[in-house]
């Protein structure tokens, strides 16, 4: 009598009805925190530049909604840099002065702008830095160049 399991099995594999190993994970020189993965590159871009090396790497710019996610990134930027390196986070007001948004179309609740930011300063500034002086946000001109952090979902 011939067994049906070896077919049954291929049938739930291919159909994707079971997982070999569990959860996906991050890709090689990706760091995941909760359902993200996370990228830091320390090689300076214009915040541009920057948003579109990480949408051909299959991201954004990070877009930060809580505490704990901000302090997972400044860690992050810490551990590879070796400091609170200025960094491009993906946020911009480009559209309309005052209101911000997220590049990765996210809402933009969660906000660590240090005091007296953002200010606008001198009408153009426009993207969002992170570990800006007391470690939190600034606005600036976007043709800036600054280290910059990718994020993309699983």
């Amino acid at each position: 009598m011939t067994s049906v399991f070896p077919l049954a099995l291929l049938l739930c594999l291919s159909s994707g009805l079971l997982t070999a190993y569990g959860q996906a994970s991050c890709p090689p020189y990706w760091t995941q925190f909760g359902s993200r993965c996370f990228a830091f590159h320390i090689r300076t871009k214009t915040w541009s530049e920057a948003e579109i090396f990480c949408q051909i790497v299959g991201g954004n710019l990070a877009s930060i909604h809580s505490d704990e996610e901000h302090t997972f990134i400044k860690n992050y930027i810490n551990q590879v840099s070796g400091e609170q390196r200025t960094s491009w986070i993906g946020g911009t007001d480009t559209v309309k002065e005052g209101t911000w948004l997220w590049t990765d179309r996210s809402d933009f609740t969660y906000k660590s702008f240090n005091a007296g930011e953002p200010n606008n300063r001198g009408g153009a500034e426009n993207c969002l830095l992170m570990n800006w002086g007391g470690a939190n946000w600034n606005d600036l001109a976007c043709n800036n160049q600054a280290s910059f952090v990718c994020s993309k979902n699983l």
